[in-house]
Protein backbone atom coordinates (compact mmCIF):
# COMPACT_ATOMS: atom_id res chain seq x y z
CA UNK A 1 0.00 0.00 0.00
CA UNK A 2 3.23 2.37 0.09
CA UNK A 3 2.42 3.10 -3.59
CA UNK A 4 -1.15 4.96 -2.17
CA UNK A 5 -1.75 8.75 -1.64
CA UNK A 6 -2.51 10.13 2.12
CA UNK A 7 -5.78 10.41 0.85
CA UNK A 8 -5.98 6.76 1.19
CA UNK A 9 -4.68 6.74 5.25
CA UNK A 10 -6.73 9.86 5.68
CA UNK A 11 -9.78 7.90 4.90
CA UNK A 12 -8.88 5.05 6.88
CA UNK A 13 -8.34 7.49 9.63
CA UNK A 14 -11.40 8.67 9.69
CA UNK A 15 -13.14 5.13 9.41
CA UNK A 16 -10.99 3.77 12.31
CA UNK A 17 -13.34 6.47 14.29
CA UNK A 18 -16.73 4.72 12.89
CA UNK A 19 -18.40 3.62 9.78
CA UNK A 20 -19.47 6.53 7.24
CA UNK A 21 -20.81 7.30 3.98
CA UNK A 22 -18.47 9.24 0.94
CA UNK A 23 -20.66 11.93 2.24
CA UNK A 24 -20.11 11.73 5.74
CA UNK A 25 -16.20 12.00 4.86
CA UNK A 26 -16.75 14.65 2.28
CA UNK A 27 -18.48 16.91 5.04
CA UNK A 28 -15.73 15.91 7.91
CA UNK A 29 -13.26 16.84 5.06
CA UNK A 30 -15.17 20.37 4.41
CA UNK A 31 -15.67 20.81 7.69
CA UNK A 32 -12.79 20.16 10.12
CA UNK A 33 -9.74 19.16 8.04
CA UNK A 34 -9.64 20.99 5.06
CA UNK A 35 -7.25 22.80 6.89
CA UNK A 36 -4.43 20.54 6.37
CA UNK A 37 -5.81 18.20 3.83
CA UNK A 38 -8.62 19.33 1.21
CA UNK A 39 -10.28 16.46 -1.35
CA UNK A 40 -12.97 17.01 -3.69
CA UNK A 41 -16.20 14.45 -3.49
CA UNK A 42 -15.04 12.44 -6.63
CA UNK A 43 -11.13 12.02 -4.98
CA UNK A 44 -12.87 10.91 -1.74
CA UNK A 45 -14.61 7.93 -3.85
CA UNK A 46 -11.96 7.09 -6.05
CA UNK A 47 -9.80 6.31 -3.21
CA UNK A 48 -12.82 4.50 -1.30
CA UNK A 49 -13.17 2.27 -4.40
CA UNK A 50 -9.86 1.31 -4.68
CA UNK A 51 -9.69 0.62 -1.09
CA UNK A 52 -12.63 -1.56 -0.83
CA UNK A 53 -10.75 -3.31 -3.82
CA UNK A 54 -7.74 -3.76 -1.74
CA UNK A 55 -9.53 -5.58 1.16
CA UNK A 56 -8.88 -2.11 3.76
CA UNK A 57 -12.06 -1.24 3.73
CA UNK A 58 -16.13 -2.82 2.94
CA UNK A 59 -18.92 -1.32 2.41
CA UNK A 60 -23.09 -2.37 3.03
CA UNK A 61 -25.91 -0.57 1.70
CA UNK A 62 -28.32 1.03 4.18
CA UNK A 63 -32.05 1.54 3.28
CA UNK A 64 -32.76 5.34 4.06
CA UNK A 65 -36.30 6.19 4.82
CA UNK A 66 -35.68 9.65 3.54
CA UNK A 67 -34.19 9.23 0.77
CA UNK A 68 -31.88 6.96 -1.48
CA UNK A 69 -30.05 3.66 -0.15
CA UNK A 70 -26.51 4.71 1.41
CA UNK A 71 -23.45 2.76 0.87
CA UNK A 72 -21.86 2.94 4.28
CA UNK A 73 -17.64 1.78 4.49
CA UNK A 74 -16.13 0.23 7.36
CA UNK A 75 -12.40 -0.20 7.98
CA UNK A 76 -11.01 -3.72 8.11
CA UNK A 77 -8.94 -5.34 10.53
CA UNK A 78 -6.10 -5.17 7.56
CA UNK A 79 -6.82 -1.66 6.98
CA UNK A 80 -6.47 -0.74 10.58
CA UNK A 81 -3.16 -2.96 10.26
CA UNK A 82 -2.38 -0.92 6.99
CA UNK A 83 -3.07 2.74 9.09
CA UNK A 84 -1.08 1.75 12.08
CA UNK A 85 2.08 0.85 10.01
CA UNK A 86 1.93 4.31 7.78
CA UNK A 87 1.18 6.01 10.85
CA UNK A 88 4.39 4.70 12.75
CA UNK A 89 6.38 5.57 8.87
CA UNK A 90 7.06 9.17 9.77
CA UNK A 91 8.40 10.87 6.58
CA UNK A 92 11.99 12.23 7.06
CA UNK A 93 11.79 15.27 4.05
CA UNK A 94 9.84 18.24 4.92
CA UNK A 95 8.38 18.75 2.12
CA UNK A 96 4.92 19.08 2.46
CA UNK A 97 5.40 23.06 1.47
CA UNK A 98 8.09 22.54 -1.07
CA UNK A 99 5.31 23.37 -4.33
CA UNK A 100 3.48 26.86 -4.05
CA UNK A 101 2.32 28.07 -6.98
CA UNK A 102 1.80 31.63 -5.65
CA UNK A 103 5.50 32.06 -4.25
CA UNK A 104 6.73 30.85 -8.10
CA UNK A 105 4.49 33.69 -9.72
CA UNK A 106 5.88 36.34 -7.10
CA UNK A 107 9.37 35.04 -7.74
CA UNK A 108 9.05 35.92 -11.67
CA UNK A 109 7.06 39.14 -10.94
CA UNK A 110 9.24 41.40 -12.50
CA UNK A 111 7.26 40.55 -15.45
CA UNK A 112 4.07 42.43 -14.07
CA UNK A 113 5.89 44.91 -11.49
CA UNK A 114 5.06 46.25 -8.26
CA UNK A 115 1.77 47.70 -9.06
CA UNK A 116 0.00 44.21 -10.06
CA UNK A 117 2.22 42.52 -7.28
CA UNK A 118 0.37 44.80 -4.74
CA UNK A 119 -2.83 44.37 -6.09
CA UNK A 120 -2.23 40.17 -6.01
CA UNK A 121 -1.19 40.73 -2.55
CA UNK A 122 -3.68 42.68 -1.35
CA UNK A 123 -6.38 39.66 -2.75
CA UNK A 124 -4.00 37.01 -1.18
CA UNK A 125 -3.72 38.80 2.26
CA UNK A 126 -7.76 38.70 2.49
CA UNK A 127 -8.18 34.68 1.80
CA UNK A 128 -5.29 34.54 4.75
CA UNK A 129 -7.37 36.18 6.78
CA UNK A 130 -10.36 34.32 5.85
CA UNK A 131 -8.49 31.11 6.15
CA UNK A 132 -7.61 31.97 9.63
CA UNK A 133 -11.59 32.96 10.68
CA UNK A 134 -12.17 29.40 8.92
CA UNK A 135 -9.49 27.97 11.48
CA UNK A 136 -11.84 29.34 14.36
CA UNK A 137 -14.53 27.68 13.28
CA UNK A 138 -13.09 24.40 13.13
CA UNK A 139 -11.64 24.90 16.55
CA UNK A 140 -15.41 25.81 17.86
CA UNK A 141 -16.24 22.29 16.01
CA UNK A 142 -13.39 19.66 17.85
CA UNK A 143 -15.66 18.82 20.65
CA UNK A 144 -18.61 18.16 18.65
CA UNK A 145 -16.55 15.88 16.59
CA UNK A 146 -15.09 13.99 19.30
CA UNK A 147 -18.83 13.78 20.79
CA UNK A 148 -20.01 12.29 17.34
CA UNK A 149 -17.24 9.40 16.91
CA UNK A 150 -16.94 8.60 20.23
CA UNK A 151 -13.55 9.28 21.65
CA UNK A 152 -12.65 12.56 23.52
CA UNK A 153 -8.79 11.57 23.48
CA UNK A 154 -8.83 12.30 19.87
CA UNK A 155 -9.06 15.90 20.82
CA UNK A 156 -5.85 16.14 22.05
CA UNK A 157 -4.27 15.00 18.69
CA UNK A 158 -6.55 17.37 16.60
CA UNK A 159 -6.00 20.39 18.62
CA UNK A 160 -2.06 19.71 18.02
CA UNK A 161 -2.75 20.12 14.58
CA UNK A 162 -4.99 23.11 14.19
CA UNK A 163 -2.33 24.65 16.63
CA UNK A 164 -0.06 24.24 13.30
CA UNK A 165 -2.86 25.81 11.11
CA UNK A 166 -3.02 28.73 13.54
CA UNK A 167 0.77 29.07 13.34
CA UNK A 168 0.68 29.02 9.41
CA UNK A 169 -1.75 31.36 9.10
CA UNK A 170 -0.65 33.89 11.34
CA UNK A 171 2.92 33.94 9.91
CA UNK A 172 1.14 34.09 6.32
CA UNK A 173 -0.51 37.11 7.60
CA UNK A 174 2.19 38.46 8.89
CA UNK A 175 4.47 37.88 6.07
CA UNK A 176 1.59 39.53 3.47
CA UNK A 177 1.52 42.61 5.46
CA UNK A 178 5.20 43.37 5.74
CA UNK A 179 5.14 42.23 1.78
CA UNK A 180 2.43 45.37 1.00
CA UNK A 181 4.21 47.62 3.11
CA UNK A 182 7.50 46.82 1.18
CA UNK A 183 5.97 46.96 -1.59
CA UNK A 184 4.37 50.29 -1.12
CA UNK A 185 7.66 51.69 -0.10
CA UNK A 186 8.88 49.90 -3.60
CA UNK A 187 6.50 51.89 -5.22
CA UNK A 188 6.51 55.66 -3.84
CA UNK A 189 10.40 55.30 -4.11
CA UNK A 190 9.68 54.18 -8.15
CA UNK A 191 7.18 57.51 -8.60
CA UNK A 192 9.75 59.67 -7.09
CA UNK A 193 12.35 58.76 -9.43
Amino acid sequence: MSDFMSLSYALLGLLNYSPMTGYDLKKIFDDSINFFWSAQTSQIYRELKTLDKNGYVVSDIEANEKGPDKRVYSITEQGKTQLKAWLKDMPDDIDEDTRNAFLVRIFFSSHVGFDELYFQMQKRLEKYNKYYLNLKLVENRLSEYARIVGKDDELHYWKIVLNRGFHAAESNIRWAEETLEYLGKLREEKKND
